[in-house]
């Protein structure tokens, strides 16, 4: 067989270095997290929002969190057999 090339190669590389994939972008959202930390808000609605990069932290928190519920509590419930659809 021969190696593919172009975009299919691109991907099917990509796709087997998940781990790395992984490392690179919890660091970018680490990255961005201590970024905003030097943007103070100046009219706190709440007590929690006046501290630096608490919207970055709570955004990271609430999509890690939004990612865990939907594969584990409703991905059983909405997911389908692989012949569900016909041969």
């Amino acid at each position: 067989m021969s190696e593919q090339q172009g975009l299919g190669g691109l991907l099917k590389n990509w796709s087997e270095n998940t781990k790395t994939w992984k490392y690179i972008f919890f660091g970018v959202l680490f990255v961005l997290l201590v970024l905003n930390v030097p943007f103070v808000t100046h009219h706190p609605h709440f007590g929690i929002d006046k501290y630096p990069g608490f919207f970055a932290g709570f955004g990271l928190f609430v999509g890690l969190g939004m990612v865990i519920i939907m594969k584990k509590i409703v991905q059983p419930f909405i997911k389908r057999g692989e012949d569900f659809y016909g041969d």
